[in-house]
């Protein structure tokens, strides 16, 4: 028998859900227009009113918001509550070069936890679950709501962070942990170390894998399914609203629950913004329903999907989007570490600024085994000698680490050497 946490809303009839959704849209139109300079300015520009809006394809009247609209507000400007009234902020500067901050209501955190209480529950998870958080607290904020979400339902929480994967796997069986909570990417070094330390599944209780921010690709979960011995299952948000709750997917699989009571999707065309016709693969924008500290209208995720609005068979009638496994920018993912050329090239600039040219290589591999390379081309007149090329290799390596988080490979060359991929980002399997 499917379990819900909220029947009535995760079941509720399309066309009570459109109602819903209209009704809540007027509210969030309302408050940009009323609180927010930036929508106030954008609306009076256009000649609109948020009575305009009469239905919510008539949201298409508007023009979308993009992360730039947000990083020339920081940081308050997008804010449509005073300071006081904010009892979470998430501060965000990777992988943009400018960084912006969003800030949650009392209500908008209670909001994220109902969310993610349905998609614990959609997957399976309940009182007699004990969940290891294996996530970095401090850069993924998104840590805390699975602890909060977690007690929320009466499960048990183990939170066990950025503890190395010999000691999670130690933890995974003294604990007996049934659900594992972390990035693919972590999860698939878990189970290198796993079968490397010569313990047996036998030997571990684990049965679900909730498994987010970065996208999961069949093959991946196929691979930990089998090497962990567990249901696998993503769960999706977006930096700049919740992360993660915004959709998950049930133990049907087929595709991501999107919480449409609290976050109304279009699928557009990545120029011009505008919807495409239902069923087409596009760029995900998405308008809050219910936020009440940072309403954005018209979003413009960047992760290219498209929308299924047939009945799943767990009863659900929320529409479900597909993983989104490409972007429509240049943004791409590296030990789960979000990285932008733009801010590649920031930082190079920093660490040597008499560099002109460079090319970023990305290599992917299972686990934590994804490499990232940087080749920078030797400065103009320079004299490479050993010590100097090794000196300034160095210093661009560990800038790269400090601002990234992450290790990187750096190799100067001939700038001729560069000159078909300069600026460019190019992946090797």
């Amino acid at each position: 028998m499917t379990a819900f946490w909220n029947e009535k809303i995760e079941t509720l009839p399309r066309e009570e859900l459109a109602d819903l959704q209209l009704e809540r849209l007027q509210v969030t139109l309302n408050r940009g227009y009323a609180k927010v300079d930036f929508y106030r300015q954008r609306f009076e520009e256009l000649g609109f009113l948020p009575e305009d809006i009469n239905s919510m394809e008539d949201l298409a009247r508007l023009p979308c918001t993009t992360v730039n609209d947000l990083v020339e507000h920081y940081p308050y400007g997008l804010f449509s509550v005073p300071l006081k009234s904010i009892v979470r902020l998430k501060f965000s500067a990777a992988p943009r070069i400018r960084p912006l901050v969003i800030g949650y209501t009392q209500r908008d955190v209670q909001n994220w936890l109902e969310v993610m209480a349905r998609h614990m529950i959609a997957m399976g998870i309940g009182v007699r679950d004990i969940i290891q958080i294996a996530f970095n607290y401090g850069l993924f904020t998104g840590a805390f709501t699975f602890n909060q979400t977690a007690e929320l339902i009466g499960a048990t929480v183990a939170p066990t962070s950025i503890a190395s994967a010999t000691i999670q796997v130690q933890i995974m069986q003294d604990f007996r942990s049934t659900v594992l909570a972390t990035s693919p990417t972590f999860a698939m070094h878990i189970a290198e170390t796993r079968e490397r330390l010569g313990i047996d599944l036998d030997q571990t209780f684990l049965r679900i894998g909730l498994f987010g921010p970065e996208a999961m690709s069949p093959d991946v979960r196929r691979r930990l399914e089998e090497r962990l011995r567990i249901q696998a299952y993503t769960v999706y948000g977006v930096n700049e609203m919740v992360e993660p709750g915004m959709a998950a997917e049930c133990q049907e699989k087929s595709g991501l629950h999107l919480a449409e009571d609290h976050f109304y999707p279009e699928i557009v065309d990545p120029d011009s913004c505008q919807p495409l016709a239902q069923g087409q693969q596009g760029e995900l924008v998405i308008t809050t329903l219910t936020n009440e500290g940072y309403p954005l209208i018209r979003f413009r995720t960047g992760d290219i999907t498209r929308l299924d609005f047939s009945p799943c068979p767990c009863g659900r009638t929320g529409v479900r989007m597909a993983p989104p496994l490409s972007r429509s920018d240049d943004l791409f993912m590296v030990r789960g570490i979000s990285i932008h050329p733009e801010q590649v090239e920031r930082l190079l600039g920093e660490a040597a600024p008499e560099v002109e040219s460079y090319r970023i290589i990305v290599r992917k591999r299972d686990g934590l085994n994804d490499q990232l390379e940087l080749q920078v081309a030797y400065p103009e007149n320079y004299v490479s000698e050993w010590y100097h090329t090794h000196a300034l290799a160095d210093d661009i390596r560990a800038h790269l680490r400090r601002a990234l988080g992450l290790g990187v490979k750096v190799k100067l060359m001939e700038a001729s050497n560069l000159a078909e991929d300069a600026g460019r980002v190019v992946f090797e399997d």
